[in-house]
């Protein structure tokens, strides 16, 4: 039995989330049906990360096991057989012992807001049509560098062990009428990176100030949090593990 990680990406618009669930089209759903299709047999998933309905991925994995001979054409079958919103961009022999989710050692999201109505970004960035006072929100971000306790930013129903999450970067830029905030993390709660975002706009939007800004971090509670930022602002973009891929033939 070998084990193998599949790195995906996909435009989360038409799932209803990562994982399978009953009645929802999913991106799990939809790769295992793929899946069966090719090799003729239930392959079960494991996923790296779990994102919300809505939320697009330019890098994520599952992982595998079978006794199959899988090789680099696979990729291109599959991706016939997949919705065009789904890419598998890669199929790798890692140890047997890997994990997709436990193993990686950072994970990288980004979200995307423009400020000006254009229709090419229509259900890939938030419209926020809003004055936004750049040097405010990055001071914000800068202040989650100094924490690891996020419970805030956790939304309710939530079953984790721990809070604590070890944020690397928070970095907010412009690039004409689009905005982008940039978050790396070892690992991050349910709604966490939505309920950032929403609530350092007030930040920069002059609503709320820096110092409650700060309180609300300590607060450990998830009502002074602002969750509602739409889904299809955000992305996953990369997962980052140790270095034991190795190439299929």
């Amino acid at each position: 039995m070998k084990r193998f990680f599949i790195e995906v990406c996909y435009d989360g618009a038409d799932f209803g989330g990562f994982q399978i669930q009953q009645n929802k089209q999913t991106i799990q759903g939809a790769l295992q049906n793929a899946m069966h299709t090719l090799y003729r047999q239930e392959i079960p998933l494991t996923g790296a990360s779990r994102t919300d309905a809505g939320v697009h991925a330019l890098q994520n994995y599952f992982h595998f096991d079978t006794v199959l001979s899988i090789t680099t054409s696979h990729i291109y079958n599959l991706n016939a057989i997949l919705p065009k919103s789904i890419v598998v961009k890669n199929i790798v022999e890692v140890p047997t012992d890997a994990h997709c989710r436990f193993d990686a050692t950072k994970r990288s999201y980004i979200y995307q807001i423009h400020t000006q109505k254009n229709p090419f970004l229509e259900g890939r960035s938030w419209y926020y049509p809003f004055p936004i006072n750049i040097t405010l929100l990055q001071q914000a971000a800068d202040c989650l560098l100094l924490h690891t306790d996020f419970e805030s930013f956790s939304k309710k129903n939530t079953t984790v062990n721990t809070f604590d999450c070890s944020i690397t970067k928070a970095l907010w830029s412009q690039e004409g009428d689009q905005i982008f905030f940039s978050i790396d993390s070892n690992r991050f709660l349910r709604g966490m990176i939505r309920g950032l975002v929403g609530t350092m706009l007030q930040v920069g939007r002059g609503q709320l100030s820096l110092e409650a800004w700060e309180q609300v971090i300590r607060s450990k509670n998830e009502q002074n949090v602002d969750f509602s930022t739409p889904a299809h602002g955000l992305y996953l973009s990369a997962i980052q593990y140790p270095n034991y891929f190795q190439k299929i033939s």
